[in-house]
């Protein structure tokens, strides 16, 4: 739909075939400032969009004796994305109810009184412009996230080139000159390693977070109970770490590598920054009324309350890179994940009793009572 200026008089089409409410109606219009078209028939309608591109058609349901005027509006809706108010002397629910699928702007019952026509077409033209920019910034929008994943793609490509030659050269170095290197200097050429396997591991997490989509993606009916147990499989764990599914999961809609990310990302912190000689790293998961609430419960370090919504920010990390921590991205690619699924995720914690990390998802068809997952778990490595 086009933009419309304040200074240009609104076109309003008018579609009925009653002439003489055409006529009546379009003089009013005209003198309260619009300009008008009218047609007597739904052809006519047609035509009169694919020349006139009206800003908002005045459509009479009723059109030759039958309810053709909700067809041609829903065909004005998808060709033309013109905002529609129903003029009718009909208002029986059945007609309503199949009226409101086309998506109208208003809906009148005649006799029509022109102070309330005018009320009406006002509405829907500030609804009509309001829908205009959204649409428009919704496309601006896409067009800029996908200009900033290529650019992701391009810039991750660019720096893991001359990092896989820095850990190229630095391995030759360790193995032709193992017989000369100091002690020190043995240690410097490991922390070129370890700094350019940190550097490439932040790279591929920047690159994970930028991919991650506002829209809907290839799902399907995962059981999230063999979902966490393959994640847990994949985890490179110490002898002391325990990961228990405590109650049964539920099956879920969804895209399973999205959702595979975020329990990765939740149980590896865990798993990483686990401090205590016997660590406890519990999945659990409560059925609301309307989501999942799922939790990650461990004896960790803790965080304090003051970090709690920090930890979630991108790059925000509480242990320094050069001191074990990590990219700062996880969390934050947890979040955006739950969020783009219109679920929210929090942290409880104490410092020195653990932390448990909670997050929602909102129910749907897949989720029902009787659809849950058997498979529980106690992985010990």
């Amino acid at each position: 739909m086009k933009d419309l200026k304040q200074n240009v008089r609104p076109k309003i089409l008018i579609v009925d075939d009653d002439a003489d409410f055409c006529a009546i109606t379009t003089l009013g219009l005209k003198e309260l400032g619009y300009d008008v078209v009218t047609a007597l028939s739904a052809g006519d309608a047609l035509d009169i969009m694919r020349t006139n591109k009206p800003d908002l058609v005045l459509m009479d349901i009723a059109l030759e004796e039958q309810f053709d005027g909700i067809q041609v509006a829903e065909q004005i809706r998808s060709d033309f994305g013109t905002a529609v108010v129903y003029l009718t002397g009909h208002a029986d629910n059945f007609i309503v109810r199949h009226a409101k699928t086309t998506e109208p702007f208003g809906y009148i019952v005649k006799p029509v009184k022109l102070d309330e026509l005018k009320a009406a077409i006002e509405v829907a033209l500030h609804n009509a412009r309001t829908e205009s920019e959204l649409k428009n910034l919704n496309r601006r929008l896409e067009e800029a996230n996908l200009k900033l994943r290529d650019f992701a793609h391009v810039v991750s490509h660019d720096l893991k080139t001359p990092l896989r030659g820095i850990r190229r050269l630095t391995e030759w170095i360790a193995k032709d000159c193992a017989n000369v290197l100091t002690p020190d200097g043995k240690k410097h050429v490991q922390q070129i390693t370890e700094r350019v396997d940190r550097m490439y591991s932040f790279i591929d997490k920047t690159l994970e977070y930028s991919s991650v989509e506002d829209k809907d993606e290839d799902k399907s009916v995962v059981d999230l109970g063999e979902l966490v147990h393959s994640v847990i499989e994949t985890i490179d764990m110490p002898e002391n770490v325990t990961i228990t599914i405590e109650n049964q999961l539920p099956v879920y809609e969804c895209n399973e590598t999205r959702i595979a990310q975020v329990f990765q990302n939740i149980l590896g912190n865990a798993v990483k920054y686990m401090d205590k000689p016997q660590g406890q790293i519990r999945v659990g998961c409560v059925e609301e009324e309307s989501f999942w609430k799922f939790s990650v419960k461990d004896n960790g370090p803790g965080i304090e309350e003051k970090y709690f919504d920090k930890v979630f920010e991108l790059f925000k990390t509480l242990v320094p890179p050069d001191k074990g921590g990590g990219t700062g991205i996880g969390l934050a690619t947890v979040k955006r994940i739950v969020e783009m699924y219109g679920g929210s995720v929090w942290l409880e914690s104490e410092p020195g009793r653990g932390s448990t990390f909670f997050f929602s998802l909102p129910k749907c068809e897949a989720t029902s009572e009787n659809e849950k997952s058997t498979a529980t778990a106690t992985v010990t490595k």
